[in-house]
């Protein structure tokens, strides 16, 4: 055999390993990308999306103004304007098959809202003036009830407030006495599960049978508490907190005499809109970079697996919403500078 054959029969093998794993790691790296739903130009684009069984829920507001929209739609991309509102800031919107909740603040007032699909209106849930102190703004909604906190100053009560949407009768899940000093309070509902948080305490309550589910005194270093989310697999909570030097997310089983921090917040850098998520295993925030360059530069999703400790980032990432065991994000395209409603 000449020297040429032979050295085509030991190339060609290797050659041919080579673009396989080529082809291998490019496949593996487009099956890793978010895959794209849906596209919206400038001006169009959601600040929030929302999944139901049946609906999507888009949270339209341009960047830096204080005029918005809500539109409803059984596809992503062919939604019906069904509210609009200006001058208010609209930070906390949920959804299920029954209604849309938010709260809108307003230099007068803090008003907490619903749409209900089956009438098609939107109804006033409760309303407080500004002038009485700030209000948590959280809202959530199970079934047929909307569920939100209050400060009640006058009485020096911090109220969590069911609302049934059939009777427009309201009755107190929770009711602790007001202390400035362990402020912020603050709820988060996730499915069943309604979670009370303040800077020295967690309560879980699953309201499918309203027992708790979790209840844990924080230790001492925590200063503030900004959001808490609930994995009920691993009955372990995280938080989005900060101690005497830093802001951190950590994780803390009921019982814990410690918070195990998984990620410390650099100077200038923060859980945008103090939101987390802890599903399964993993926390999700997006983590934002208050510094000059690029916008697009400045928001991405983590999703940290807290029972491996190993982090995974997607870049231009400004919101998420998880349905079940999918989630949904917003992507600012690298490309045309579109939005992107993505699939996780």
């Amino acid at each position: 055999m000449s020297m040429k054959k032979i050295f085509l029969c030991i190339l060609l093998p290797v050659f041919l390993v080579a673009i396989l794993l080529v082809a291998c790691v490019v496949f593996i790296i487009f099956k890793m990308q978010p895959k794209v739903l849906n596209s919206y130009p400038r001006g169009m684009e959601p600040a929030q999306v929302i999944k139901t069984d049946d609906q999507w829920i888009l949270l339209r507001n341009t960047y830096g103004k204080t005029s918005y929209t809500i539109s409803v739609g059984e596809d992503s991309d062919a939604t019906t304007d069904i509210y609009s509102v200006d001058n208010v800031s609209i930070w906390y919107i949920e959804a299920n098959q029954n209604g849309i909740v938010w709260c809108e603040e307003s230099e007068e007032f803090y008003t907490y809202k619903i749409y209900v699909f089956e009438t098609q209106k939107v109804e006033t849930v409760f309303q407080v003036a500004t002038d009485k102190g700030y209000q948590p703004q959280n809202i959530g909604i199970y079934l047929n009830t909307v569920y939100y906190c209050a400060i009640n100053y006058d009485r020096r009560e911090v109220q969590v407030i069911a609302y049934d949407i059939t009777t427009k009768t309201t009755n107190d899940i929770i009711k602790v006495e007001l202390h400035e000093e362990l402020q912020p309070y603050s709820i988060n509902l996730e499915n069943e599960y309604l979670n009370f948080a303040c800077s020295d305490q967690i309560k879980v309550i699953n309201l499918q049978n309203n027992e708790v589910a979790f209840d844990c005194t924080l230790p001492d270093i925590v200063e503030y508490v900004f959001a808490v989310s609930y994995d009920s697999k691993n009955d372990t909570c995280a938080l989005y907190y900060s101690d005497d030097d830093s802001e951190d997310i950590g994780v803390l089983k009921e019982g814990d005499t410690n918070i195990r921090s998984v990620f410390t917040f650099s100077q200038n850098h923060y859980a945008y809109q103090e939101k987390i998520e802890c599903y399964d295993g993993h926390i999700y925030w997006i983590a934002q970079a208050n510094v000059s360059g690029k916008v697009a530069d400045h928001y991405r999703l983590v999703d940290y697996d807290y029972l491996k400790d190993k982090p995974k980032e997607t870049a231009r990432t400004f919101s998420f919403y998880r349905y079940g065991s999918e989630l949904y994000l917003l992507r600012i395209n690298e490309k045309s500078e579109q939005i992107d409603l993505c699939q996780y």
